[in-house]
This record gives C-alpha cells, sequence and structure tokens, in this order.
C-alpha cells in the first residue's frame, strides 16, 4: 500500500492519499490536515498502522527536505524498534527556496499595479512588520553552568562578563545587524532610559552588571552563527531562577518558557552540578510545555550540557554516562527525551579568539594546548552524541574530514567540542519554524485585500454574463441599503453584543489545580512534626525557593489568561458581527441567492489577535498582581517561630530545641495560598473589566465597519443598476483583471512547495 503525504509549511496544509484516493473523514489523519506536520507527525506511523492494519507500507513524501528528514526519523524508528517494514520516497518540492525575495518582489509589483487601495501605508506597514519580525534565542542556566562562556563562544567575541554569574542580574538581549561592533542602550527596571552606549566591550558589560540600576540592556551587533538575511535574530542573555536581583527578571524567565510564538530555549546545565533545587520548579513548567504541541514543543528547547572538558576519560569519567545522567534528571522533571547537546564551551571560545588574531590570556593559551584531548580521544568527539537530523550531522562530518585533511588541528577540535552542533540545530529551528511562519504572515498582510479586489472581478464578470444575477444583485443592494439607514438591526446588534458572556472557568481551573497540586507537595515536606531550628531553617530555606518560584508561575500563568480569555472574546464579536453582515444580506427569497458574494462584506474582517491587538495598542499593558507581603505575619522570617526552651542536662541526655513543623507549615504555607487566590480573583476582575472595554470598543469600531459596509453596498448598487455601467466599467478594468488574475498566480507560487 502506498501513502502519499504532501505538507506545505507555509499554508499549513497536508494533503493525505492512501492507495491513490483521498483519506475518509473518519479518518485520524483528517483532523491533521490544517495542522503543522510536527504537531503530528509523532502519531503519523501508529495511525497508518491502525487503519491499514499493515506494518508494511510505503510513504511518499513531497515538501520541504527539513519536514521529510522529520518524517524519516520517525520510520526509522517504527523500523527498527518495532519491526516494521516502511520504504520511503522523497519528492522535492517545486517551490522557491528564496521566498522572501520572491515576495518582496511581487509586493513592488503590486506598488506599482493598478489599484490604489494595495499602496495604503497599512498595507505596507503590515508587510514590513511581518518580513522584520524578530526571533528570539533565549538563554537560561543553572548556577555556574559557564552561561556567559557559552554565549560568548556563539559570539566568537570576549562580551560577557563570566565573573560571579550567580551576581548577573541584568537581561542582555543583542539583535544580529552583521556588523562586529556592539552598541545599544541601558535601562532602568522601571523601562527608562539610563545611557547609549557605542563599541560596547567586557570591561563595559562587567560595569553596567555591577550598576544594581540596569536592569536591561538592548545591544546590536554580529551574530555569527546565523545569516541575517535570513532572520532577525535576538540572542537574549536571561537571569536564571536562581541569581536575578528582583522577581521581575525570575518573571521574565517564565514568561519565555510559556511564549505562545514557541522561541527557542538554549538551557544550559553544568556537567559536574546539572541538579539544584533552584530550577526544579522551572524545569517542571518546561516538561508541561514540551507536551503541548508536538514536536516543535520538543524541538525549541536545547539543553547545553556545559564543562565536559572537566571530564576525564583517562580515568574512566564517561560522557556517555554522565550525560545519561542529565537525561535521567530531567526526564524526573518529566521531561521526556530531551534534545541534549554536551559542549566545551571554553574551548569553543578560546578557538574562535584565537582564529581572530586576539590576545590570549594565560589560562586561555593553557586550554588552547588541550585541544588534542578532543582530537585525539574518540569518547570526546561530541558530535555522535547529539540529536541531529543525519543530513546536518553529515555535513559537520564534512568538516571535521575537511580540517583533518588540511591538518587544521583548532578547526577540527571546534567540530568536535560541540558548539557548531549546538549552531547547526539552532539553524534547522529557525529554517523549519520561524522563517515559515515570517513568510505567512507576510503574505497574510495584503492577501485578504487581494483576494477580495478579486471576487470583486469575477462578480463583474457573473453580473455581464448573467442578467438575472445582475438584477437580483441590484434588488438585493437596495433592500441592505434601507436597512443599513434605518439601523434598527444595527441597534439589535448592538445590544446582543453588550450581552455577551464569557466562560473564564475553564481556563482559570488548571491554574487553581497548580496552586493545589504545589501547595500540597510543599505541605508534604513538612510533615516530619519535630525537627531541629537548624533542620527547620534549612526546610523553610528551600520552601522560600520553591514558593518564589511558584509565584512568578501563578503570576504568568494569569498574565497569559488576559490576552487568552480576550481572544476568545473577539472570536465571538467577530462572529456576531459577521452573522449580522449575514443576516443583513440573506434574504429567504429562493429566487435571489449571492453564495459567495456574501464574503466581499466580511472578508476584511481582522481576525480575533488582530481584534485584540489593535484594542490593546493604546491601552497600558497589565502585568499580573503583585505579591505584597503581610506585615501582620512573619512567614518570611521562620526564625521568629522558633521558641527556645530552657533546661538543664542530666546524664547523657542533652537538651535541644525542636521546632512542630506542622505549626510552622501553617503558617508558612497559608499566607502564599490565600495571597496566590487573591491573584486568581483579581485577574478575573482585570479580564471582566478588559473584556467590557473590548466590548466598548468593538461598538465604536461597528460604526466604521457599517460605513465599509455601506459604500459596497452603493458601489455594488451602482454596479448593477443597468448592463450599459456594467460593460463600460468592465472595459475600464479590463487590464486589472488581467493584472490580478497574474498577481494571484504569482502569490500562490510563492507558498508552493
Amino acid at each position: 500500500m502506498e501513502v502519499f503525504i504532501k505538507h506545505n509549511p507555509f499554508t499549513i496544509e497536508t494533503e493525505f492519499r492512501v492507495g491513490g484516493n483521498e483519506i475518509a473523514s473518519n479518518s485520524k489523519l483528517f483532523s491533521f490536515k490544517k495542522e503543522r506536520l510536527q504537531f503530528w507527525i509523532s502519531d503519523l506511523i501508529s495511525i497508518l498502522h491502525e487503519e491499514l492494519n499493515e506494518d508494511s507500507f510505503k510513504i511518499k513524501f513531497q515538501g520541504r527536505r527539513l519536514d521529510f528528514e522529520d518524517v524519516r526519523e520517525e520510520v526509522e524508528f517504527y523500523n527498527k524498534e518495532k519491526n516494521f517494514e516502511i520504504s520511503l520516497e522523497y519528492i522535492e518540492g517545486e517551490g522557491s527556496s528564496d521566498k522572501e525575495n520572491d515576495l518582496r518582489d511581487l509586493f513592488e509589483d503590486m506598488q506599482n499595479g493598478p489599484f490604489e487601495e494595495l499602496k495604503s501605508k497599512e498595507i505596507k506597514n503590515k508587510f514590513e512588520k511581518a518580513l522584520s519580525s524578530e526571533f528570539a534565542i533565549s538563554v537560561i542556566a543553572t548556577m555556574s553552568s559557564g552561561k556567559s562562556t557559552l554565549i560568548n563562544a556563539l559570539l566568537g567575541s570576549e562580551l560577557m562578563p563570566s565573573k560571579n554569574e550567580a551576581c548577573t542580574a541584568t537581561i542582555v538581549s543583542i539583535k544580529d545587524n552583521g556588523q562586529g561592533q556592539f552598541k545599544g542602550k541601558v535601562y532602568d527596571k522601571e523601562n527608562r532610559l539610563i545611557e547609549e552606549v557605542d563599541d560596547v566591550d567586557y570591561e563595559k558589560m562587567e560595569e553596567l552588571n555591577s550598576n544594581p540600576e540596569v536592569s536591561l540592556i538592548e545591544l546590536k551587533g554580529n551574530l555569527p552563527f546565523v545569516s541575517s538575511d535570513k532572520i532577525n535574530l535576538v540572542l537574549v542573555d536571561t537571569p536564571g531562577p536562581n541569581n536575578a536581583r528582583n522577581s521581575s527578571h525570575r518573571d521574565h524567565t517564565y514568561r519565555i518558557i510559556k511564549e505562545e510564538s514557541k522561541p527557542m530555549v538554549l538551557y544550559v546545565l553544568n556537567v559536574a552540578q546539572f541538579a539544584t533545587n533552584d530550577d526544579s520548579t522551572l524545569l517542571e513548567e518546561v516538561a508541561e510545555q514540551m507536551k503541548v504541541g508536538g514536536k516543535q514543543s520538543k524541538d525549541r528547547f536545547i539543553f547545553a550540557v556545559n564543562k565536559v572538558d572537566l571530564l576525564d576519560p583517562e580515568r574512566g569519567e564517561s560522557i556517555e554516562e554522565s550525560l545519561n545522567e542529565v537525561r535521567k534528571y530531567l526526564q524526573e522533571k518529566g521531561i521526556k527525551n530531551p534534545n541534549i547537546f554536551p559542549v566545551s564551551a571554553e574551548l569553543a571560545k578560546v578557538i574562535r579568539l584565537n582564529q581572530q588574531g586576539k590576545n590570549l590570556s594565560r589560562n586561555q593559551k593553557r586550554t588552547l594546548y588541550g585541544i588534542d584531548l578532543f582530537n585525539d580521544e574518540e569518547e570526546m568527539h561530541l558530535l555522535k552524541y547529539v540529536p541531529l537530523i543525519n543530513s546536518l550531522k553529515n555535513d559537520l562530518y564534512g568538516e571535521i574530514a575537511a580540517a583533518r585533511e588540511s591538518n587544521d588541528e583548532e578547526l577540527e577540535a571546534l567540530q568536535h567540542c560541540g558548539i557548531t552542533a549546538i549552531e547547526a540545530a539552532i539553524n534547522e529551528y529557525i529554517e523549519k519554524y520561524a522563517i515559515a511562519v515570517k513568510i505567512k504572515h507576510a503574505v497574510d498582510s495584503f492577501k485578504k485585500v487581494v483576494e477580495q479586489k478579486r471576487m470583486m472581478q469575477n462578480l463583474q464578470d457573473k453580473m455581464k454574463k448573467d442578467s438575472q444575477k445582475r438584477e437580483e444583485i441590484h434588488r438585493r443592494m437596495n433592500i441592505i441599503g434601507e436597512e443599513l439607514a434605518k439601523g434598527e438591526q444595527a441597534k439589535e446588534f448592538k445590544e446582543k453584543i453588550m450581552n455577551l458572556n464569557i466562560d473564564k472557568q475553564d481556563k482559570i481551573a488548571p491554574i487553581r489545580d497548580k496552586i493545589e497540586r504545589k501547595i500540597y507537595n510543599l505541605s508534604e515536606k513538612f510533615k516530619n512534626n519535630k525537627v531541629t531550628i537548624p533542620e527547620a531553617k534549612a526546610l523553610t530555606d528551600a520552601a522560600r525557593v520553591e514558593i518564589k518560584s511558584l509565584q512568578s508561575n501563578i503570576l504568568t500563568d494569569l498574565e497569559k489568561l488576559v490576552p487568552e480569555v480576550l481572544r476568545v472574546q473577539a472570536t465571538e464579536l467577530l462572529a456576531e458581527y459577521k452573522g449580522y453582515v449575514e443576516g443583513l444580506i440573506d434574504v429567504e427569497d429562493e429566487d435571489i441567492n449571492l453564495g459567495e458574494e456574501v464574503e466581499l462584506f466580511t472578508k476584511n474582517l481582522p481576525n480575533p489577535s488582530q481584534l485584540v491587538e489593535k484594542y490593546q495598542y493604546s491601552q497600558k499593558k497589565w502585568v499580573g498582581d503583585k505579591w505584597v507581603k503581610n506585615p501582620d505575619r512573619k512567614w518570611y522570617k521562620p526564625w521568629t517561630f522558633f521558641t527556645e526552651n530552657k533546661g538543664w542536662n542530666k546524664g547523657v541526655f542533652e537538651d535541644r530545641t525542636y521546632v512542630n513543623t506542622t505549626k510552622l507549615a501553617e503558617e508558612f504555607i497559608k499566607p502564599v495560598k490565600k495571597n496566590l487566590y487573591q491573584n486568581i480573583e483579581n485577574a478575573k476582575n482585570h479580564i471582566d473589566y478588559e473584556a467590557e472595554s473590548l466590548k466598548d470598543y468593538f461598538l465604536n469600531e461597528i460604526d466604521k465597519l457599517d460605513q465599509v459596509l455601506k459604500d459596497k453596498v452603493s458601489e455594488l448598487k451602482e454596479l448593477s443598476s443597468n448592463k450599459s455601467n456594467l460593460e463600460e466599467r468592465l472595459a475600464e478594468t479590463e487590464e486589472k483583471r488581467e493584472w490580478l488574475d497574474r498577481f494571484i498566480l504569482k502569490l500562490d507560487k510563492i507558498l508552493e512547495v
């Protein structure tokens, strides 16, 4: 049996054929036709096995090679692990590989075309915004992981201070502009500009990082590991869960993990010290995010296991065993099959600095002398451990072979030490996901307007060829015009909008469950009823770390809740408006049928996200409710719970002071739970306020939409008034129609694979 799959990552459409026939609507694959391949690829083979009742069949795949590699990975797994016999054939996609330039050429064609409406400033701005959209890679790390060194290795420059990492408290973002000199702006925690900086170097970054007023540094410079003409990449150095000066930075880390656009996260671990209490809750949240969204949610997280150069294979210290320990640790946090990349960031950095002719310190020279460890010891050939697709691995093995042939020991060691594998994974993710999304957004920025123009041209042709159709439309436009002038239906519609209610419970319930689960787990740690004062202090210190993480976790959940609920509200508002317009246009008279032409009046409605974004544009963004400590409680000072019992020594017995952990837990946890629940109530009230404000905004927008509707009705009324008017209009627009047909064909071609 042959299974044909054609996947288009730009339109996010998939064609499935089994035995030459389209799949039936009751097939489990049917629901994947409008989903990205990485969302369903892990289920593909098992579904085919179930529905074909065979473990031997052929898959023929057409699309991008990057997507084909994901299909091949699944096929190879089932053939090896399940003893299936699946053959695989790849059909190269037909679309252009340089879609961005094709799109810019097409947009230029549109600006020189015959339709003034397609040259509006709004369309130009949307198009440029889509093509210039930024893609972030955030670097998060545990204590003493060598995060700054890894960033410097990626930059090929000694920029980020690596001393006293525990004190690093600024967020540093570096936007790629292809230029070697770093410059930018410095902001305080209130987002006020402190200074503008040029020619930023290591010493300047040290100075800024030691300044407690500095909260954010935004730089521009060269990110050499990605092509700047493909994507506007931003590398973000994020204070981790264990080294932020204030809670806002910890909150920022959780926001990145939960970001809906799925930016990449480079999570740096120390091979010798990877298990810390501080990042436990954060890793559990990473696990939750990886469970939703298929393979992309897994691909976006890279776990860089750093400092493998500290391991000594000659003393029996195995990299493979160490990586298995890291894998086991992450799996205990709920992270299945993590993308683990071993790396020696220090060696990579030093090699790149030396290649540029930089002066090396004595320690750096000593590091450089150790490259033979990576070249001579097969155990240190890190490429064999990384989860890259075969084609990328083969490319890197080719680089190693070329380096050996030219006796370039440094270049060979650079490939072996893991940094180039991480860079390859980053570029693969960008190519696979970010660029496809960017192209689609750019096309969407003007596609609706173009499609509406085409619909109008087609309608004119129909009216010219069908007099009855023209008369029907003319009669209907008269009726609609009268209804719009009276405004009764608009009044009823507005009242209906004001009465719309939104259910928040399904969104809030998971947050409540998370609080209950975390608080229960925290309470369990206080069950030992009687402990010494040092034990109690250690217990409360650890609990305080968990509570701070829980605070950030819940706060960022609530932040996400507001736009999510508003999008639901916006969906309902737009659906109601569409129904209102269709109600105006449709009639019960069977002789009048406008069919698809109804879309002429609703095609250019914004989508829910656009409506919310437009509404919130001038709004002050809500970032949650700060957790204010109750001054009447002393739970955050556990030493105040301890009472010293006086006693005396007798025999071999020693008098000790103990703490009742049940009472301690009650004093410690109750106010935490109360404050978190209060935050939920505050969020619910805020959602109600925002939802009502969105309704008011939409009601004001209806007057603008109605004017657009009236203009469209007036235009159609005039066109359909008599055949001579229509013929005259068509004669004038013949050239426009031909241009539009050519343009649509070119537009569709851009999105082909």
